[in-house]
């Protein structure tokens, strides 16, 4: 009976553990974004520990009365399913940041399509304005540089 009811309660833990770790999610200069199990300057807490996912957790390991074999596997499921959570929260910040690129590459070869003249900020702020040769590269750039962010 103790063996049974220490087993409905291991296999209930995992299910509740993906929502009690605390991971933490930033994004660097470049505009990469990260995940971690600990906090750097700047990171924005995701998810967070629950008190009571914890003191269940406590529970079953004093209901197992010593199967430390079972609480081990119950540990590496609770693992396994938080990287697994982790990836696919990666995956879709990534497809997220990819649909932003190509959309910023598409509205700049849109415009520079539809621009008659076209320019480059100098140092001093003062506009200088490209030739036909520098507009006809620009817009090819423009062109190749969404293709890439664009692709499939």
């Amino acid at each position: 009976m103790r063996r049974a009811a220490a087993i409905v309660i291991l296999s209930c833990l995992p299910l509740c553990a993906v929502f009690s770790a605390n991971i933490y999610r930033s994004v660097d200069a470049q505009g990469n974004v990260k995940y971690s199990d600990t906090p750097s300057p700047g990171a924005v807490l995701v998810s967070t520990t629950d008190a009571q996912v914890a003191d269940s957790d406590s529970s079953a390991k004093s209901v197992t009365d010593g199967n430390a074999d079972v609480v081990a596997s119950g540990d590496a499921i609770h693992q396994r399913l938080l990287q697994q959570a982790a990836a696919r929260a990666v995956q879709k910040d990534t497809a997220q940041a990819r649909a932003q690129q190509c959309k910023a590459a598409q509205d700049a070869y849109e415009r520079s399509i539809e621009a008659h003249k076209l320019y480059k900020v100098g140092k001093d702020g003062a506009r200088e304005y490209l030739d036909d040769d520098q507009i006809q590269q620009e817009r090819i750039n423009d062109r190749l540089t969404m293709q890439a962010a664009c692709k499939t």
